[in-house]
């Protein structure tokens, strides 16, 4: 079986709850797919930064439990870990939360992992998009395709890294212009291009760069998959599972399809669909 790599944002997340409780978990979208995906038995490295410290310490040991191969981890010593401390239930639910983090002036500079053809690269997260380190992740991404690998692009960010949507835009269209296959929820897209359908957003924009997309609608429990001129739809099962638990398992399902080789948008969907709905994507820890 091939390998999925995935690339992103490594943080601990600290949420404070109403009662007073506190809990962590670590990442966002990419990493707990990359940790759904090992745990399905897919050989998932990580590539990120983290900070030689005692948080650190923490978030890359949280992905090695988790089988994730942490070997392109970049360690920093000049800096400090990165803490996302919020009020809300998930990763991605608080627009209060606040990050705590000092980086490197110096971009990325992990150790690359060997990519073979058919291996899933997956990137995302502002982490694409910074301009600090967006240049080492195209270097990746070229790379990548070169081996004949599929990259997969997440096109999702954090808006407190970005005061105005059209400043990250070139790096946005450059990511795109990357990618086999995008995967977005109807909130990606709506934060990409305000007052438009998926469908419209596909076509308008996302098309002159990349001819397929899955798109996750939690909302209404389904998905869509673009390819050209055709589409496809999908309902999904019931969920127990929040929007960000859906989402994350949905990507690793998709991901997990990709390294079988599968490619019809029927299978990819199905898979996505699949571990979504399983108790896969409630695992402890996996948030």
């Amino acid at each position: 079986m091939n390998k999925a790599i995935y690339i992103g944002e490594l943080t601990l997340n600290v949420n404070l709850s109403s009662d007073g409780r506190a809990t962590t978990s670590v990442g966002d979208r990419a990493v707990t797919a990359a940790m759904l995906d090992a745990a399905m038995g897919v050989e998932t490295l990580f590539i990120g930064e983290a900070a030689a410290d005692t948080v650190g310490d923490h978030i890359v040991g949280t992905l090695q439990r988790a089988n994730v191969d942490t070997t392109s981890v970049d360690r920093f010593t000049e800096g400090a870990g990165a803490v996302r401390i919020a009020s809300g239930d998930t990763p991605d639910s608080d627009s209060k939360a606040v990050l705590h983090a000092s980086y490197p002036a110096e971009a990325v500079n992990p150790i690359w992992p060997r990519i073979n053809e058919g291996d899933v690269f997956v990137y995302g997260s502002f982490m694409a998009l910074d301009k600090r380190n967006h240049k080492s992740v195209l270097d990746l991404l070229s790379y990548a395709a070169a081996r004949k690998a599929e990259t997969v692009y997440l096109p999702y960010f954090d808006s407190r890294h970005v005061a105005r949507t059209t400043r990250i835009m070139p790096e946005v269209w450059e990511c795109l212009e990357a990618a086999s296959l995008v995967i977005a929820t109807v909130g990606d897209l709506a934060t990409l291009f305000p007052g438009e359908a998926p469908a419209d957003a596909f076509h308008d924009h996302i098309l002159f760069y990349c001819r397929r997309c899955l798109v996750l609608d939690y909302d209404n429990l389904a998905m869509h998959f673009f390819d050209g001129d055709k589409s496809w739809t999908l309902k999904c099962h019931p969920s127990k599972d929040d929007s960000f638990h859906w989402t994350s398992a949905a990507v690793a399902g998709a991901v997990r399809a990709l390294t079988e080789g599968r490619r019809d948008p029927d299978d990819i969907m199905e898979a996505a669909n699949e571990t979504a709905h399983s108790a896969l994507s409630e695992l402890e820890g996996v948030s």
